[in-house]
């Protein structure tokens, strides 16, 4: 209805209803400050009409009266129910009352040169600049403007210049075409503000569903890896105690075989069966041992959770050199080199923190192998107020297929004679994500690896905090 004719095609019957409603408010409240404006303006046009024509004042301050009655009219009627549904015909009202008030009038009285007729083509070029009208509603407006300056110089007698006549209603014909045209384009921007103003409206309100959604799914998450973590700890903590049962009863027996042996002597068959046993106390005795050592790195995989406080300034610098001390047996023994860069300040836990240094370190050690070059080197790169840590070697590599797999639980890589049960990496990771960086690995086959994690620089953590109590 309102605008161009393709708009319900572009917007659907749903769009369409919303942008004809929003144009009859916008159209109805316009209409209002229009005719205040002609209230106010037309006391003026009274003064303009005494010096221009003191004969006729009479006369066009009886008619500019009976305009201002009329447009008082239409304010009270556009404020009203049929404000509300019908603000276009309105609109056209209050424009052929402006304009008979303005220009027809004195055309009328004074002829077709009055210098009032100026109103006219203001009138109509301001129409689409001001009101949201429709293609129909400005063809008809300046249609009957045009007739009333026409019908109004033709009675007023004759017209003694043709030329200037003729040039006044080029000019009408000229403002209706241009106000056409106007009308026109500002339909066309009002059409596209509407839908990309409704389009960002579906976006916010698409974009708030979404945060809502995964603010929950976040929440699930987080329950869920604490449920996860506690069951861990849990079920880590009670078997351990079975686990020292049947460790002490397994040495009991054992104990109380050695016993029996001494105090009768047995035969050849008994002394067999006896070796038998042994065999299978000490595999026990491997496996209970075993398993308590895959419990205790569960236990100690499920503390990093519950038992991590980065909160402290920790130097990395000394406490990596410390770590190297504790690792120079092992590096001596397989002639590796390690060099170590400048590694700054960081905010984290300094055991679990020493822990991640320690285990990449090891990691580092037992896979190198018989290599021709065999060097380790640990580093940092520092950015804005995050600090990547690097460990990198010149080991074996990992192909790119098992790249994130090397961070589960339990998980080794093939390589034969290599001591540990598949945790360290895991511990390593839990840690990096506790202090709220992130863990990746680059490695090429035969060529090495490179364990990158980010972890927060003290100084941005003290510049944070002195701008927070500066701002309370």
């Amino acid at each position: 209805m309102w605008g161009s004719v393709d708009t319900a095609e572009a917007f659907g019957p749903a769009l369409q209803a919303q942008f004809e409603l929003e144009t009859r408010r916008l159209m109805r409240r316009r209409a209002v400050v229009a005719c205040v404006l002609v209230l106010c303006i037309a006391p003026f046009y009274m003064v303009a009409d005494y010096m221009l024509y003191a004969t006729d004042f009479a006369t066009l301050t009886a008619w500019r009266l009976v305009c201002v009655l009329l447009t008082s009219a239409i304010l009270a009627a556009v404020r009203g129910p049929l404000g509300e549904r019908h603000p276009d015909w309105l609109v056209l009202l209050l424009g052929i009352v402006v304009g008979c008030m303005f220009a027809a009038v004195p055309a009328l009285m004074e002829g077709y040169d009055t210098p009032y007729f100026v109103a006219l083509t203001l009138l109509i070029l301001g129409l689409p600049i001001f009101m949201p009208c429709r293609a129909g509603d400005v063809l008809l407006l300046s249609g009957v403007l045009l007739f009333a300056y026409v019908a109004a110089a033709l009675m007023h007698g004759r017209i003694h210049n043709p030329a200037v006549f003729l040039t006044n209603v080029s000019l009408l014909v000229t403002s209706g075409a241009v106000a056409l045209v106007g009308m026109r384009i500002g339909a066309a921007m009002r059409r596209t503000e509407f839908l990309a103003r409704h389009q960002l409206e579906d976006a916010v309100r698409d974009k708030s569903a979404m945060a809502a959604v995964l603010e929950q799914q976040s929440a699930r998450l987080a329950l869920a890896n604490q449920e996860m973590e506690d069951l861990l700890y849990v079920a880590s903590h009670d078997l351990r105690a079975p686990l020292i049962n049947v460790q002490g009863f397994t040495r009991e027996l054992q104990l109380s075989l050695d016993e029996l042996r001494r105090e009768s002597p047995a035969s050849p068959e008994t002394r067999a069966v006896s070796g038998d046993i042994d065999e299978s106390i000490q595999f026990i005795l491997a496996a209970v041992s075993r398993m308590d050592g895959l419990i205790g790195s569960l236990l100690n995989v499920s503390r990093i959770a519950t038992r991590t406080n980065p909160t402290e300034a920790v130097s990395l610098g000394p406490m990596v050199e410390t770590i190297i001390d504790t690792f120079r047996y092992q590096l001596d023994q397989k002639q590796i080199t390690i060099s170590v860069g400048d590694l700054p300040a960081v905010i984290g836990d300094p055991l679990r923190l020493n822990q991640a240094f320690s285990n990449l370190v090891d990691n580092a050690i037992k896979y190198m192998g018989e290599r021709a070059v065999r060097r380790i080197e640990i580093g940092a790169q520092s950015a804005d107020d995050t600090c990547t840590c690097f460990v990198r070697d010149t080991g074996p590599g990992i192909p790119k297929g098992k790249q994130e797999a090397v961070f589960r639980l339990f998980h080794r890589l093939p390589n034969g004679g290599v001591p540990g049960e598949g945790i360290g990496l895991t511990m390593v990771r839990k840690i990096v994500e506790k202090h709220g960086g992130r863990i990746w690995l680059e490695s090429v086959p035969d060529e090495g690896s490179t364990f990158w994690f980010t972890l927060r620089l003290a100084a941005a953590a003290r510049t944070m905090g002195a701008e927070h109590d500066a701002s309370t």
